[in-house]
């Protein structure tokens, strides 16, 4: 990405960068089960790379996506872990609804956590369902340019059209808690 002495960066350029590819990609194929793990996670999509830094207790990945949706390699996909695809495929809906309903955002961040028992797994009999359950899905924008309808946009946006989440809503419930 070349970039001028006074060329603005931040996430809105790379939001408009992002646009672009879309509208460029527009029958490229997506694949929700490639996003399906399990785990809790904090991510974080803030810069002009647009890269959603994802945090799990010790470790922080970086996510990115393919060219078709602006992004640049820098890291694997999402299915790593199902609450860090989560996290990173609700910030990545953000990002989408932002760069199409041009609406003016600074910063995502998705915090998603789970109970889960894998005693499945090892012939235990548990109570408990064998895939994750009890999902929550904490998200806090930055925007402050946005107005309160337009943030209201990208929230019914965001629990409307992304994937994963919608993926586990039949057997799960995902609740999404605004900051």
């Amino acid at each position: 990405m070349t970039s001028g002495a006074s060329e603005p960066r931040g996430l809105r350029k790379y939001l408009a960068h992002k646009a672009n590819a879309m509208r460029a990609a527009v029958k490229a194929k997506s694949d929700p089960s490639q996003w399906r793990e399990t785990v809790s996670a904090t991510c974080v999509a803030d810069d002009a790379t647009g890269v959603r830094k994802l945090r799990m207790r010790d470790w922080q990945i970086i996510g990115d996506s393919g060219r078709d949706f602006g992004g640049w390699g820098l890291g694997p996909n999402s299915p790593e872990l199902f609450c860090g695809v989560i996290s990173t495929c609700l910030t990545h809906t953000y990002l989408i609804a932002a760069a199409t309903l041009e609406i003016p955002l600074d910063r995502v961040e998705v915090t998603v956590s789970s109970s889960n028992n894998d005693a499945h797994f090892l012939g235990l009999i548990s109570h408990d369902p064998s895939v994750p359950f009890d999902i929550e899905a904490r998200i806090s924008l930055e925007a402050a340019e946005a107005s309160t309808e337009e943030i209201t946009k990208l929230h019914t946006y965001a629990a409307e059209n992304c994937p994963l989440s919608r993926l586990v809503r039949e057997p799960n419930v995902v609740t999404l808690i605004t900051d």
